[in-house]
């Protein structure tokens, strides 16, 4: 009986400890993972890279679905596109979260998406006409507008709570990330950074101009190619930019180096290099690259003020003039302040400067304006520095 007893104990233990690997193992989720793919920041060539890549591995992993995670307010239309295309052909549902707004391109990729959910405070549309939008979306709409536009299907204060009404709360999220290459790219294209790479690029280059020891000139050439190189890994520029950009520093280094003074290498490198700046940001961008541009010249233009006290000897323009080194016995000239009034006789013809003799010396002279004959009795009327003014002295008359 004891035996029995101690059997029966037995089992119901493991019944109860079978009881709790069950409950643990309900508690662990066994839906496949969601597909979180940032679309945040400026969308460029490396968005549309990023997004390929996270939906391959949404394939390979067997992904139940595709969320966007939106925050963009500007962009390329054919990046867009591009990643719209690509959502067309994902083959799972597709979920866009409009964290805080999503305008011009990024709203044509939030679009894709099956089901747009928006924070109560986003906003999103175009800011100007996209292929494939209406005009209702030519202005950006708030989360209500949009609910009532049919281009949103309902609001959620946090990405969670959007996973969790669409019954993806226990699921895993595998996040795409991008390369360093992208990275890099990403945060060079950014205005404000741009816009410092632009103000060092400007700046090595007048400071080059001003001291001609080639670290400058260095530093700003690794700016300006950063800067350009950037843009066309981002897909904003092509090869047509960087021929343009190469030629412009081309014609500034050869009027630096080669032939200063000349001007027109100088200045038609500057009027490439400025158009090859604007190509650069693309024509979507075209105003954030004048206001880009225009910023780094005051700014370059306020630090090379500065930067002007601590290198004052301009070497670019010790190329264009003579220059003769003074010593500590240099007279700029001799005084002639004693010769006010004395008389002499030209020694050649004043026309209106030559050679007289005055007070028995030899030195050469101006007239006001008018000839003088050689052998003519003058007198010196004014003295100003190194030159002497003389008229003709009037002969006796005999009448």
């Amino acid at each position: 009986m004891m035996v029995f007893q101690r059997v029966r104990a037995a089992c119901s233990a493991g019944l109860i400890a079978f009881g709790f690997v069950g409950l643990a193992a309900a508690a662990v989720p066994t839906q496949a993972p969601v597909e979180l793919i940032p679309i945040q920041g400026t969308i460029d060539q490396g968005t549309a890279n990023l997004v390929a890549r996270a939906l391959a591995q949404a394939q390979s992993s067997g992904a139940a679905a595709i969320v966007l995670n939106v925050d963009s307010g500007s962009g390329l239309p054919g990046a867009a596109s591009e990643i719209r295309a690509a959502l067309g052909t994902a083959g799972r549902p597709v979920y866009a979260y409009v964290d805080h707004r999503a305008y011009g391109a990024a709203a044509l990729v939030a679009l894709a998406a099956s089901r747009v959910v928006l924070a109560p405070d986003a906003s999103i549309g175009a800011v100007e006409p996209l292929p494939g939008m209406s005009q209702s979306l030519t202005s950006p709409l708030d989360a209500n507008e949009a609910i009532r536009a049919h281009v949103a299907s309902g609001t959620a204060a946090t990405l969670a709570a959007m996973l969790a009404n669409e019954h993806l709360a226990n699921v895993a999220l595998q996040t795409a990330t991008y390369s360093p290459g992208e990275q890099i790219a990403r945060i060079a294209t950014n205005p404000i950074v741009s816009g410092l790479l632009l103000t060092l690029g400007l700046l090595g280059l007048l400071v080059e101009m001003q001291t001609l020891h080639g670290i400058a000139g260095v530093i700003g050439l690794g700016a300006l190619t950063l800067f350009f190189g950037a843009h066309i890994y981002a897909g904003f520029a092509g090869g047509v930019v960087a021929l343009l950009a190469i030629a412009g520093l081309f014609g500034i280094l050869w009027e630096l180096h080669v032939v200063p003074g000349h001007g027109a290498p100088g200045v038609l490198g500057a009027v490439a290099l400025i158009c090859a700046v604007l190509w650069a940001f693309g024509l979507p961008l075209l105003f954030v690259g004048i206001e880009t541009i225009s910023t780094s010249i005051v700014l370059t233009v306020i630090l090379f003020a500065v930067v002007t006290r601590a290198f004052p000897e301009n070497a670019w323009m010790n190329k264009l003039m003579l220059r003769a080194d003074q010593g500590p016995d240099y007279v700029t000239s001799s005084d002639f302040s004693g010769l006010l009034g004395a008389s002499g006789t030209a020694d050649s013809y004043l026309r209106p400067s030559g050679v007289a003799y005055i007070d028995g010396k030899r030195v050469d002279v101006l007239t006001e304006g008018e000839f003088i004959a050689q052998g003519t009795p003058i007198r010196v009327t004014r003295v100003q520095g190194a030159r002497i003014f003389v008229e003709p002295v009037p002969l006796p008359s005999y009448q």
